[in-house]
């Protein structure tokens, strides 16, 4: 399950734990037609119900909590699984800036950038050449210089060569906008009618 799997699957418990309180408002304010909000909460039907599967129904009970509580560990797993290229968080670029501008007081202010923003800048960089269908970053480590992995889907018909220059304008592009200089590039391009291959 996806990060964004999971936001769908809680944005719909939500909407659905939500329809249930306006329903039992509207009931409990007499405006649903067929009942009466003079009636208690737990009905005797369902108490004699309850009581008839005793001790059953502890048991109906646990093994659901058992199963939201797997569900829920999944999920977190899901978030907080450790992916095969880690994530670059929040860059403070004082860092960078300091090494270039001319010494003095520090800058007033602070910016962040997110690692996960340069590396979608990067990949849309990437695809717009036509040979590449599609364009995968990540980045990773610190900032000035991070670790930088790509991974290319090109066509049947890419020349590597055109594909290799068109990468290293790219990442040099990358260093002259984000002022980082990856301390390891790792280029990966699969090209569909063909196995994988490295470009260096």
């Amino acid at each position: 399950m996806t990060n964004g799997a999971i936001r769908v699957f809680w944005t719909v418990v939500g909407i659905v734990l939500t329809a249930i309180g306006v329903v039992g408002l509207i009931a409990s304010l007499g405006h649903l037609a067929g009942t009466d909000n003079s009636a208690p909460l737990l009905w005797s039907g369902l108490l004699r119900t309850w009581r008839a599967v005793d001790p059953w129904g502890l048991v109906i009970l646990g093994v659901l909590g058992l199963l939201v509580a797997w569900l829920g560990w999944s999920m977190l797993g899901w978030v907080v699984r450790v992916r095969r290229y880690p994530v670059l968080g929040d860059l403070d670029l004082r860092s960078i800036t300091r090494r270039t501008a001319d010494p003095g007081p520090a800058p007033a202010g602070v910016t962040h950038v997110r690692g996960t923003r340069l590396a979608r800048g990067l990949e849309r960089d990437l695809a717009r050449d036509p040979q590449v269908r599609r364009a995968s970053v990540r980045l990773a480590g610190t900032a000035p210089q991070p670790e930088l992995w790509i991974e290319l889907q090109l066509n049947s018909r890419a020349a590597l060569t055109v594909v290799r220059d068109h990468v290293s304008a790219a990442v040099e592009r990358f260093r002259a906008t984000s002022g980082m200089a990856p301390r390891r590039l790792e280029v990966t391009a699969r090209i569909d009618a063909a196995g994988p291959a490295r470009v260096h």
